[in-house]
């Protein structure tokens, strides 16, 4: 039960596996096939397998239980509507099924509340020890073959230790994350695509959290989850979660954090088009509208504040005129506002810097490519447009890669660009949304520049 020694028990004559119930006596596994109209048994070791029943009355089955000499299943024919019929088969002793009821649901599922269902055994290896963990272990104590045997893990985020039983606080320095929908959760994941390490506790409970960002002092995750209209942050060791701000947020795609002024900016996609900043803490006693206007649809924001500017993209859905998306700045206050990359733009979606060459990355969801230009505005190229791009969304860069998140396919992507390879890091369900590299150093460098400077 910790998820070793995985074994096929069938792999031929099955083709909708729909429902499996255990008889725990017996060391039995029953299953029921939606296609092939059948209900069958397996011992555990994946022998002595036989149909129990085999006509159309066992079709659509749903749900299934066993107990004592019964099966209990649930039945549902979209043909004939909207009911469940709850039946139950003598498993040693095949007869028609019998009907116990008929509920008005499509589907469901079935259990037996008994005692006997769930056998007790005098003594366990995943016990509370005297200091009321598990197994000895930190998190979860999962066992391992037998009851006289287990396995430490530990919750997502958090690492094992050498000891094989406690668990360490997420890494904080390097790691890669990123949002996605259905359901809404921030996930970390590492940038070696051989290691499963996440590197932080998921921020879960979410709808839809389309822009992130992070703040390497306060150890804070930063997001905008869209349809909740919120704004809110979190600790990569998952404490400290709150909403910072929740009123005249219509439709937030973008948000970025200056780590040196403590603040936070964000465009809102509403009846009114902004951007807004607002302190880090406090936020919506501090928050301000800095530009408002001359925008079709305002999406990625990243700030420089190293040279005091602010970029950000603007969608246009008009595909006749594909000069119309635009990539704009302004200084962190609001002025001196300009058009910097236009033409040859329709979806620019995620946009990230790279402050040690001074250049700007984006991605473009309509023209589905990666492009390039150095802060002067010199230097524009197409960096990659390659198959694996299809709906990019978000983008972010360290050294000599760059990480893109593909929102239909559910994809995360590394592009080196001295060889051109593209490697998957990871395959999600859809739909993903921004993605950001957590580099811790990256903040305390700039910082230390900045104060060398002055």
């Amino acid at each position: 039960m910790d998820g070793t020694n995985r074994t096929r028990l069938v792999d031929y004559k099955t083709e909708q596996p729909t429902a499996v119930a255990l008889d725990l006596v017996k060391k039995l596994v029953y299953w029921a096939d939606a296609y092939l109209d059948y209900i069958e048994v397996v011992d555990y070791n994946g022998k002595n397998r036989h149909a129990v029943i085999q006509q159309s009355q066992v079709s659509y089955i749903h749900g299934l239980a066993v107990f004592e000499n019964y099966l209990y299943a649930t039945h549902s024919d979209p043909s004939i509507g909207n009911t469940m019929d709850i039946f139950k088969i003598h498993r040693f002793n095949t007869t028609e099924p019998r009907t116990l009821t008929s509920l008005g649901s499509s589907r469901g599922a079935i259990r037996v509340y008994h005692r006997l269902t769930q056998p007790k055994v005098r003594s366990h290896v995943c016990e509370k020890d005297p200091y009321g963990k598990p197994g000895g272990c930190s998190h979860i104590c999962l066992l391992s073959g037998s009851y006289k045997s287990r396995t430490c893990r530990c919750r997502t985020g958090f690492s094992m230790g050498s000891d094989g039983q406690s668990c360490k606080k997420p890494k904080n320095d390097l790691f890669l994350f990123y949002g996605k929908g259905r359901p809404g959760v921030i996930r970390g994941l590492d940038m070696n695509v051989k290691s499963s390490d996440e590197h932080m506790v998921p921020i879960e409970d979410l709808v839809n959290p389309r822009a992130i960002d992070y703040h390497t002092e306060s150890g804070h995750i930063y997001f905008a989850d869209t349809t909740s209209f919120l704004i809110g942050r979190q600790k990569i060791d998952g404490n400290s979660r709150e909403t910072i701000l929740k009123d005249d947020l219509d439709n937030v795609e973008g948000i970025s954090v200056d780590w040196i002024g403590n603040n936070l900016y964000w465009t809102n996609d509403g009846y009114r088009k902004t951007i807004s900043v607002a302190r880090l803490e406090r936020a919506s006693q501090t928050r301000k509208t800095l530009l408002e206007g001359d925008m079709s649809h305002p999406r990625a924001i990243v700030v420089d504040p190293l040279n005091s500017w602010m970029y950000w993209t603007d969608w246009e859905e008009d595909e006749v005129n594909d000069s119309i998306g635009r990539i704009e700045k302004a200084w962190m206050d609001g002025s001196n506002r300009r058009i910097f990359v236009t033409s040859n733009m329709l979806w620019p979606n995620g946009l990230t810097l790279d402050h040690g060459t001074s250049t700007m990355y984006w991605c473009d969801a309509y023209y589905d490519h990666i492009e390039k230009i150095h802060l002067n505005g010199t230097g524009r190229q197409v960096v990659y447009n390659g198959k694996q791009l299809n709906h990019p969304f978000g983008i972010s860069h360290y050294r000599n890669s760059i990480f893109w998140t593909e929102y239909m396919n559910a994809s995360v992507f590394q592009l080196d660009l001295t060889s051109g390879d593209v490697t998957l890091l990871r395959s999600e369900r859809p739909p993903l949304f921004g993605l950001r590299v957590y580099d811790a150093q990256s903040q305390q460098d700039c910082v230390r520049v900045e104060q060398g400077e002055a």
